[in-house]
């Protein structure tokens, strides 16, 4: 079986379906960037100009089922050629290959992968965008997600870097707010996506803390792991981070540096489930939990979803949401039931690959 070709088709839930295709007819499928808004009806992703430029030449003709060479090739480089590619290119098609080895073989991808240690994950309602609403506001969506059935929740502000300390008090009213009316113990964690300095992270965490807290996500930006040490070690709460970081060399120094108590690496960011799978395997070393970053619903989530459930130390809820995959109505009918969690957990099949049951009328009815 060789690679024939791979293609992008852009979906109006806001990504492309990837597919890598092959002379045995079977497709390996994974998502990547959707249409590029800036110039309208082009997609002028990154990933397309590093699919025509290097990655087509470099894996048409070749057998898909060399997963692990071909990331390395990707990711590091093979022979003369040096190519490096950004963790979330390789990530893209690490998914589809994994998908497709799947279907070839007759197995799920967490079989093929070690095999499961559960396949009913419990995930919590992620929502965001804290920064631009009033505490008032961010309960209402919260509370979307409790009347689906969710019982664990993340609130998230998107301060980012730039907006260091912008507003701490009201960080604090609103996750006061939210544990208030999760007044039964539910599972909440608080994301300040890297917008705090040290000393205000410290001061949020120990507020958080009285409140009760499950983690406490990003305190600060990414690169301070002198920072993040500072916090982890003085908090009592759990300090997670990862979501950003590339290929398991940075975990490496965010345990070693940084000794965050959480590793959260992204299905794309992090490299694909091939490199996803051995962060795992760093994390059982040192000791650490692991809680994937994957807030979407969609065929990535379920690469996320497959990987995370071959882990034993995979205890904690996985990520949920619908502010990056469009409509759920419309993911259910590309991809099937599987993709749709029931009151709050994923249940996952026996279906080969991803277990995606794609539509291809949907397909082409969401096609930009």
């Amino acid at each position: 079986m060789k690679i024939t070709d791979i293609t992008t088709t852009p979906l109006k839930i806001g990504k492309s379906l990837v597919r890598i295709q092959t002379d045995a007819g079977i497709e390996g499928w994974a998502e990547g960037p959707g249409i590029n808004k800036v110039v309208p009806g082009r997609n002028a992703s990154v990933f397309e100009a590093y699919l025509e430029s290097i990655i087509k030449p470099t894996l048409i003709g070749e057998d898909p089922l060399q997963i692990d060479r071909h990331w390395e090739t990707l990711a590091l480089g093979k022979d003369d050629r040096l190519y490096k590619l950004p963790a979330n290119i390789v990530g893209i098609i690490d998914v589809a290959l994994w998908d497709l080895m799947g279907k070839e073989t007759n197995k799920p991808v967490y079989t093929l992968m070690g095999g499961v240690t559960r396949k009913d994950i419990q995930l919590y309602w992620s929502t965001g965008s804290g920064w631009k609403f009033t505490p008032e506001e961010m309960l209402n969506m919260v509370k979307q997600g409790y009347e689906m059935g969710f019982e664990a929740f993340k609130i998230r502000m998107d301060w980012k870097g730039w907006r260091q300390d912008s507003n701490p008090t009201k960080d604090y009213q609103m996750f006061k707010l939210v544990r208030e009316f999760l007044c039964d113990g539910q599972y909440l964690g608080f994301d300040a996506n890297n917008g705090y300095s040290v000393s205000t992270a410290i001061q949020q965490g120990r507020k958080f803390e009285k409140l009760g807290i499950d983690h406490f996500e990003e305190p600060l930006p990414n690169w301070d792991l002198s920072g993040l040490r500072q916090v982890s070690d003085a908090l009592d709460v759990a300090v997670s981070a990862g979501e950003q970081d590339p290929y398991r060399w940075w975990f490496y120094n965010l345990i070693e540096l940084g000794n965050v108590d959480i590793l959260q690496p992204d299905i794309l960011s992090a490299g694909g489930p091939s490199e996803v799978k051995r962060i795992y395997e760093l994390a059982v070393t040192w000791n650490k939990p692991v809680m994937p970053h994957s807030p979407q619903a969609g065929i990535n989530s379920m690469a996320s979803l497959h990987t995370y459930a071959t882990t034993l130390n995979a205890t904690r809820p996985h990520e949920f949401s619908t502010e990056f995959s469009g409509p759920l109505d419309d993911v259910h009918d590309l991809y099937g039931d599987v993709v749709i969690p029931d009151k709050g957990v994923m249940h996952l099949s026996d279906r080969p690959g991803l277990g995606i049951d794609l539509n291809e009328q949907a397909v082409k009815r969401l096609t930009v």
